[in-house]
C-alpha cells in the first residue's frame, strides 16, 4: 500500500512539473487606434505643406521620384499624410516603416510611441492617410522609410521625418 501511495504522489509531482506555469505581469497599455481616413486632395496637400523638409529631395537614384510626409492635428487626434511615388519601372511602392514618436518637452529626446511596418502595394504610387488618437501633453512627429522596389535586386529606401506638433 505504501508503494502505491508513493507511486501516486510521484506521479502527481511529475505531472505538475510538466504543466507549464507562466506568470504574466498585467500591464495595461493602450494601443494607438490606427485607422484609414479619406482626405481630399486639398487637405492632403495642406498637411504635406506643413513640413518644410518635404521640399528637399535626395539625389535621385531612379526608383523613388517623390516622397513626402506630414502631420496635422484635430483635437487629440493626429492625422498622418504621406506619399511615395516611384518611376515607371517600380513594381512595389509605399512605406517600409512608419513610426509615431513623442517627447514630453523640447529638451528631452524622442521615443517611439507606435510603429507600423510594410505599408506598401504592388504599384507605382502609395498614398498614406491615417488617423490615430494620442494622449495630450506631448510633442509628436512621424518618421518613416519610403520604399520602392523594381525587382529583387533593385530597391530604394529614403528616410524622412515630419513636422512637429504639440498636443
Amino acid at each position: 500500500m505504501k508503494k502505491l501511495i508513493r507511486l501516486f504522489i510521484i506521479s502527481c509531482l511529475i505531472i505538475t512539473c510538466l504543466i507549464p506555469n507562466v506568470a504574466f505581469a498585467s500591464v495595461e497599455t493602450k494601443q494607438a487606434d490606427w485607422e484609414d481616413i479619406t482626405l481630399t486632395d486639398k487637405e492632403f496637400n495642406e498637411i504635406l505643406s506643413m513640413n518644410s523638409n518635404n521640399n528637399i529631395q535626395p539625389l535621385a537614384t531612379g526608383l523613388i521620384t517623390y516622397s513626402s510626409i506630414g502631420i496635422s492635428k484635430s483635437g487629440s487626434t493626429l492625422i498622418i499624410a504621406g506619399i511615395t511615388k516611384g518611376s515607371s519601372e517600380v513594381t512595389q511602392c509605399g512605406f517600409k516603416k512608419v513610426t509615431i514618436e513623442r517627447r514630453k518637452n523640447s529638451s528631452s529626446g524622442w521615443s517611439s510611441y507606435k510603429t507600423y511596418e510594410n505599408l506598401y502595394i504592388d504599384g507605382r504610387s502609395y498614398q498614406l492617410s491615417k488617423r490615430v488618437a494620442v494622449p495630450t501633453g506631448y510633442q509628436y512627429r512621424v518618421s518613416c522609410t519610403h520604399y520602392a522596389k523594381k525587382n529583387i535586386l533593385s530597391t530604394q529606401k529614403i528616410d524622412k521625418t515630419s513636422n512637429i506638433l504639440t498636443f
